[in-house]
């Protein structure tokens, strides 16, 4: 690598770490700040709860930020790393005020790089990543690195945003959609490809969480439709676009085979 690009890498770092430290210190300060990231979590600290059967497991969290879904987690020994020295400092901060069970390791909180940090001596059986793939610079190396932290059959829990869906969200003043330093979007059959040249096994692939006001999702989305036939057939229609893909996030569930 020449001087000059890795002076620019390192400008790029820094001008991620320093965009992370202003959105977690403005958006994730506190737990349930949003709806949309609410329900987020709630469905992967669901998932993590239905693999852990009933033996609590090491997990890893890549991109953690403030903590928020670690502490919905119920774990046997929990690591979380995240760019984000202010995001890193709540988290901290946060998990003092948690009562944990005796048989409980505290979580540990990290700031560190998942491209290039040194990994942990003891392997995980859970490795979550939510809503960071697409911010990875190099995003094959960082799920290759996710995959050698976790034990043979250990499992990935991985979400990330729909670009057909969250392009035809309309943006507002209230609801800017910020995105930051995006590495790239991934489409469904990108994703697959990352998650299985990283040596999983996909398991489950499939969307959450409709959304969209635009193009076609104004139509399928609107209320008068979805609400003609009462809750139930409410709840029809979502498992209905969920099961198209047209959830805001698609969802990766996969086990490591190598």
């Amino acid at each position: 690598m020449s001087r000059a690009q890795s002076h620019m890498n390192r400008a790029q770092e820094l001008a991620e770490k320093k965009w992370w430290d202003e959105w977690n210190t403005s958006f994730r300060s506190k737990d349930n700040f949003d709806e949309i990231s609410t329900d987020l979590f709630s469905h992967v600290a669901e998932i993590v709860k239905e693999l852990s059967h009933a033996r609590a497991k090491r997990v890893l969290e890549v991109a953690c930020g403030t903590g928020t879904l670690s502490r919905q987690l119920v774990f046997s020994s929990y690591y979380g790393l995240d760019v984000s020295q202010s995001a890193i400092e709540i988290a901290r901060r946060e998990v003092k005020t948690l009562s944990m069970p005796a048989s409980t390791e505290p979580p540990t909180y990290e700031v560190a790089d998942i491209h290039d940090m040194p990994m942990p001596a003891r392997r995980f059986d859970i490795a979550i990543c939510v809503d960071a793939v697409a911010y990875f610079r190099d995003q094959q190396r960082a799920l290759n690195r996710v995959a050698q932290a976790l034990n043979l059959d250990g499992r990935l829990i991985l979400t990330t945003i729909n670009p057909f869906v969250y392009n035809r969200i309309r943006r507002t003043a209230r609801s800017p959609l910020k995105e930051g330093s995006i590495s790239r979007w991934l489409s469904r059959g990108e994703l697959h490809d990352l998650v299985s040249s990283a040596g999983f096994r996909i398991d489950r692939s499939y969307a959450i969480m409709p959304r969209g006001n635009m193009g076609l999702l104004r139509v399928v989305n609107a209320r008068r439709l979805n609400h003609v036939f009462g809750p139930r057939g409410a709840e029809v229609m979502r498992h209905w676009k969920e099961k198209i893909g047209l959830g805001q996030y698609r969802v990766v569930e996969a086990t490591k085979m190598s």
